[in-house]
């Protein structure tokens, strides 16, 4: 009698499932990691300081806290050094799990180090959370300078667009505020979304106003694109149409440094030049220019696609081995 199934094979084919499942990278949108902008002052310390000693403490706090909540912040010992007492905050998205937060924040961290070695101060933001350190007792102030703005996927007159676009945000500026962990909010009108995120260090009303600010730069900076984004110092606002209109890098403008309606420089990010930093809040970007989310997006759809391919060839093979397996089986019977 022939036996339909080879024990042998099915562990190979369960485990080559497994293996697609864990390698396939998450799509853009659900990369949380990645790039957005980073800034480092222009002091430095000296390696082997107390304040080295500081920053290092600071960063490993903020790592160890983040795998547990969604915002902390860790204030340096009073020094007798001139230098001040050293803060750091990291704020990942209140509405992800804290695994995410921990993996992010973890990133950040290595990001700094790598841009900002020996910066007195700096701060970094990836797609889901935000790190920064420094002795300018930043902490528990506003700070709605524009520190980088983009807007993407022009729709030309389409009016339709921007009515919903202006009604998501304002439900971000009209949402209740959370008491804690940065008030995450999200807003939807029609087929447009909206989503805002403040640090934690601020109130609900600082929250508010600075959510506010945010979505007013994006409806005076946006037009008529169908995606945007704006990251001011102490909160970021994002909108995105499901219609079809796409999150592309037409009409991104990356701004360091302020726009219209701040008290930043205006300076704007060219081809790989270095740029000042905003007005009064002690950052110089070092030349480097933050990463576009369609650039990446569209690198990692072609790496999901290769890895989708060599998954299903692969698929094909243990099935082919498994059905000669199965055969020999059956012609021995």
């Amino acid at each position: 009698m022939s036996k339909l199934v080879a024990p042998s094979v099915l562990p190979a084919v369960v485990a080559l499932i497994v293996l697609c499942a864990c390698t396939t990278p998450a799509r853009g949108g659900d990369d949380y990691t990645a790039f957005v902008y980073a800034g480092c002052s222009q002091g430095r310390y000296d390696p082997g300081s107390q304040y080295a000693a500081d920053v290092d403490t600071a960063l490993s706090s903020l790592v160890n806290s983040a795998g547990f909540t969604a915002y902390a912040n860790y204030t340096s010992p009073p020094s007798a050094a001139s230098t001040g007492q050293l803060v750091g905050v990291y704020q990942c998205r209140s509405d992800l799990p804290a695994a995410v937060c921990g993996v992010c924040v973890k990133s950040a961290v290595s990001k700094l180090s790598s841009l900002c070695n020996t910066a007195a101060g700096a701060a970094v933001q990836l797609r889901a959370c935000f790190v920064r350190y420094g002795n300018d007792s930043f902490l528990g102030k506003q700070d709605t300078t524009v520190l980088f703005k983009k807007c993407s996927g022009e729709n030309a007159g389409d009016t339709g667009v921007v009515a919903m676009r202006d009604a998501a945000l304002g439900a971000l500026v009209a949402a209740a505020a959370p008491a804690d962990e940065g008030s995450y909010r999200a807003g939807a009108a029609g087929y447009v979304q909206a989503m805002s995120q403040c640090v934690g260090d601020l109130g609900a009303k600082a929250c508010t106003d600075c959510v506010s600010a945010a979505s007013s730069q994006l409806k005076a900076g946006c037009g008529y694109a169908s995606a945007g984004e704006v990251y001011l110092g102490k909160c970021y606002a994002r909108f995105w149409s499901n219609a079809g209109g796409g999150t592309g890098t037409g009409g991104g403008v990356p701004v360091v440094g302020g726009g219209a309606g701040t008290a930043g420089g205006g300076n704007v990010i060219g081809g790989g030049g270095g740029v000042g930093g905003a007005a009064g809040n002690g950052y110089a970007y070092g030349g480097f220019v933050p990463n576009t989310y369609g650039q990446h997006d569209e690198s990692g759809k072609t790496l999901a696609i290769i890895i989708g391919l060599v998954a299903a060839v692969a698929i094909v093979i243990v099935f082919l081995s498994f059905l000669r397996r199965a055969g020999g089986v059956g012609g021995k019977s």
